[in-house]
């Protein structure tokens, strides 16, 4: 049976619609009490007082926590890893110290959320206030080199300096990007409930089961097994719920303490200073080529801030240092700016969706310097070889996409001139960037019994972010078994299950499916042999194969196409193509779905989303979607989306390489390149607003 390739309709999809999946906030415990967090109101300084005897008093209320009363905890492990994801490496409520606005200074617990949330009001604090660090032209200068987070910080492959210098054409520019926040439609929930016999079970708005009871049990300081943690379903995750956040520790913390179930649930607004934000950067590049187009030389530099207590690296530059060739060499640097504010952490697409507006857009500065035609210049500077590690791609469809997507935008219509092509009273723009997606290899186990009467079951604790893992998982054991997919059932999110990694890093598929497969397989081998049912699981492990002797990337190429009123200096998007090459595709249509997903998410980055910091508070100004722009349906036209892949055999058994993030990757810049074909006018700090228009007109 083919049930691979099949573009089936999501399984969850009714429990959705008819509202029978159970989120993480509507899990039902009857003797569950509910907390409020009082946030600091300053961002620098130390709290000298705090009163909360009015709170106390309040109807409903069982206790009030401050760090006064709540129990010392362990300290964050060091060095951080995706074993132990915690968010941020301050600990709630363990001392005086303000570090950023919105900290936690106070836990109130009551018998209704309304009660708790009341009550929180009438805490009293007094604080000994300083000038909060912030992100300016000034910090910025005083940007220092931090340690190593990820990957290197700096990279050099070969001689970029000599490479740029002798280059025929060079060109130069600094590119800013925005703050940006997650903005789920699940907020951040924790519901912790402890047993008699000293378990903890977390009901937890996780992406990552098996991190978050790892690190809980660090940080509480008990045995691992004595914790189980359940997230079965999520609306929306985008990162920031791969990590444990303070009110996941203060919830279980609170628990233990009052010998009753405990329930968080971050407002909209907290979720913006207590669960991570993808950081500005500001990023300077220069590129030099031949006459011909072809590159000599590439200098990458990026400075990002991250909080007075952890040394989180936006990666602006890491993806240059492998999507093109350059025949000098390539540079690429990291720095960091410490200010008063929340630790970010990683957003869809982190890291890649950032540099590539740089490096993208400044490949279409080249290309009009040079003039040659943008998709002609990338042609002329695809390889085969990656440049940092000089191993040959596993596979690399990247020309495929710049060639078949070009074909389906009709690229060889656009008139190259800025400013020529019209449609009544509007400028019309047309650009292109291609874009490069690291590929993540975890680990991951499976179990999968097959039954007599011809129906399966899948357990592994993986995770469905909302992309539709409970489908594909269905898919790929239904194939491997010769059943038909509805004969399938998965069960998901649960640390009582098989380990398997994060869903993070569009690496579920590839990992987490590979292990689906191989357990299938190992089942449907040993009914052949037994008249009962029969119990198989399979133990994946690519970890050794990733420095194995190819590298593996998914690639993408996008071409967008916009309308600007020349006089109200407004930017629609009037239709853009995403061509992918993501190896093998298992479900074209939750493939799609999850193109569009990313498409839109980089409109946003590329024309809306900016949070702003009030330069004396510290704060972040717009904290609920009235200020916090996100694009809407009417904001998206028509989206047209293509797969140029091939089945990939060194990057998962089942040939599939990450699509989710890549998605999201180089939106930004095909959209900035087609303003820039429009008008003329280059726009080089994100997101592309009315006023920037109007400016630069």
């Amino acid at each position: 049976m083919n049930a691979i390739g099949q573009p089936l309709s999501r399984a969850d999809g009714p429990l959705k619609v008819t509202g029978k999946a159970w989120y993480t906030a509507d899990v039902k415990r009857g003797d569950a009490l509910h907390a409020s967090i009082v946030h600091s109101k300053i961002a620098n300084g130390n709290l000298i007082a705090i009163d909360t005897i009015a709170a106390e008093n309040s109807p409903g209320v069982v206790a009030v926590f401050t760090a006064r009363t709540m129990p010392r905890l362990n300290p964050m492990p060091k060095p951080w890893s995706h074993l132990h994801p915690y968010g941020q490496g301050y600990l709630p409520m363990q001392g005086d110290g303000i570090h950023y606005a919105g900290q936690p200074i106070a836990l109130v617990v009551g018998r209704t959320l309304d009660q708790a949330a009341y009550a929180g009001h009438l805490v009293r604090a007094q604080y000994e206030e300083r000038r909060p660090v912030v992100l300016n032209a000034d910090t910025i200068r005083e940007a220092i080199d931090p340690p190593q987070f990820l990957w290197p910080v700096a990279s050099s492959v070969g001689d970029p300096a000599q490479g740029l210098a002798e280059a025929a054409i060079r060109i130069e520019g600094t590119y800013s990007t925005a703050d940006r926040h997650h903005n789920q439609m699940e907020p951040h929930a924790t519901l912790a409930s402890w047993g008699a016999d000293g378990t903890l079970t977390l009901f937890e708005t996780t992406q990552h089961i098996f991190g978050t009871k790892e690190l809980v049990a660090i940080v509480l300081g008990i045995p691992p097994e004595k914790i189980t943690v359940v997230s079965e379903f999520l609306g929306g995750g985008f990162g920031g719920k791969a990590y444990v956040w303070p009110h996941t520790l203060m919830a279980a913390m609170a628990a233990k303490l009052l010998g009753q179930p405990v329930r968080i649930q971050l407002t909209r607004a907290q979720m913006y200073s207590m669960a991570g934000h993808q950081p500005a950067t500001t990023q300077t590049i220069a590129l030099g080529a031949n006459r011909s187009g072809k590159l000599t030389g590439i200098r990458h530099e990026s400075i990002s801030p991250t909080s007075v207590f952890d040394d989180y690296i936006e990666y602006a530059a890491n993806a240059t240092r492998f999507l093109w060739n350059a025949t000098g060499g390539i540079a690429t640097r990291h720095k960091i700016v410490h200010v008063n504010r929340n630790t970010p952490t990683a957003m869809r697409a982190p890291h890649e969706a950032l540099g590539h507006f740089a490096l993208e857009c400044a490949m279409d500065e080249l290309a009009c310097s040079a003039a040659i035609d943008p998709v002609q210049l990338r042609l002329v500077n695809d390889t085969d070889v990656d440049p940092l590690s000089g191993r040959p791609f596993s596979s690399r469809g990247l020309r495929q996409c710049l060639v078949e997507g070009a074909q389906r935008f009709n690229w060889s219509k656009r008139v190259p001139k800025p400013r020529s092509m019209r449609d009544g009273q509007y400028l019309i723009g047309q650009g292109v960037a291609a874009a490069v997606y690291t590929h993540w290899r975890w680990p991951a186990k499976a179990r999968v019994t097959l039954n007599n009467d011809g129906t399966a079951l899948v357990e592994a604790g993986m995770h469905d972010l909302g992309t539709g893992t409970y489908t594909v998982m269905r898919q790929v054991a239904a194939e491997a078994l010769e059943l038909p997919a509805e004969k399938v059932t998965v069960r998901l999110g649960d640390t009582s299950l098989p380990e398997s990694h994060a869903a993070i890093g569009s690496a579920t598929m590839a990992n987490a499916g590979a292990a689906v497969l191989l357990a299938a397989r190992a089942a449907r081998k040993k009914a052949g042999h037994m008249n009962e049912p029969v119990v198989a699981e399979a133990d994946y492990d690519p970890v050794e194969e990733a420095d194995g002797s190819k590298a593996i990337f998914s690639f993408a190429a996008v071409f967008a196409e916009v309308r600007i009123d020349e006089e109200l200096g407004q930017v629609r998007l009037r239709r853009l193509v995403g061509a992918y090459d993501a190896g093998r595709i298992i479900n074209a249509k939750l493939a799609r779905s999850q193109a569009i997903g990313g498409i839109i998410w980089g409109t946003g980055q590329a024309l809306m989303e900016q949070s702003e910091t009030d330069p004396t508070s510290g704060r972040f100004l717009h904290r609920n979607y009235s200020g916090y722009l996100v694009p809407t349906n009417a904001d998206i036209p028509d989206l047209d989306v293509l797969f140029c892949g091939r089945f990939d055999e060194e990057a998962s058994p089942l040939g599939a390489k990450g699509l989710g993030e890549l998605t999201a990757v180089s939106v930004a810049p095909a959209i900035a390149n087609a303003v820039y074909h429009a008008t003329g006018n280059r726009v080089r700090d994100l997101p592309i607003t009315i006023e920037k228009i109007l400016a630069k007109g």
